[in-house]
């Protein structure tokens, strides 16, 4: 396990006082939870614009920088997530969030366990791997990504496992 994944900071902060070390991923971050995410070192999915300014407003009056951040792109589960065509916009804003780094791109299949939905999450991980691609080719850092969940390892795990998976509902 390289990294466990929270609903919610209260769970992250639990758990660091229990001696976790890895790397959190807080799935919910809340404007009120930003001085303690970063107190306790979880790191936020980052899903729209005012995340990405009033976070790296945070991390700045925390005096740090280069803050690890998972950038969520939607795909067409069309749960959060930034669309296909922000992705220019994506890039420029948080090339301008001077405090932030991303650690992680990622998205969600939203149909990966029904066999006939197979086009549907193809068209996923197409747009996945070119909105990916781009940010990556202009942040000018390496950055991992990961889009499969359960069901998606099972079933497309020898094309698009990129860097990482997601084991959530098959544990």
């Amino acid at each position: 396990v390289a990294m466990i994944a929270v609903a919610f900071a209260d769970e992250g902060v639990e758990l660091r006082r229990d001696g976790i070390r890895i790397p959190i991923l807080g799935l919910n971050p809340e404007k009120e939870s930003f001085e303690q995410m970063i107190e306790y070192q979880l790191e936020p999915e980052i899903y729209n614009y005012i995340t990405i300014n009033t976070f790296n407003n945070a991390v700045l009056a925390a005096g740090q920088c280069d803050y690890p951040i998972h950038l969520k792109l939607d795909t067409g589960m069309h749960r959060s997530g930034f669309m296909p065509d922000e992705t220019d916009a994506v890039i420029d804003a948080i090339k301008g969030a001077t405090g932030l780094k991303i650690k992680t791109i990622f998205s969600h299949l939203a149909t990966a366990d029904d066999l006939t939905q197979d086009e549907y999450t193809l068209y996923q991980l197409s747009t996945f791997d070119k909105m990916s691609s781009a940010i990556m080719d202009q942040m000018g850092y390496p950055i991992k990504r990961h889009i499969l969940n359960s069901a998606g390892i099972e079933r497309f795990a020898d094309k698009y496992q990129y860097d990482m998976v997601r084991l959530g509902i098959g544990l």
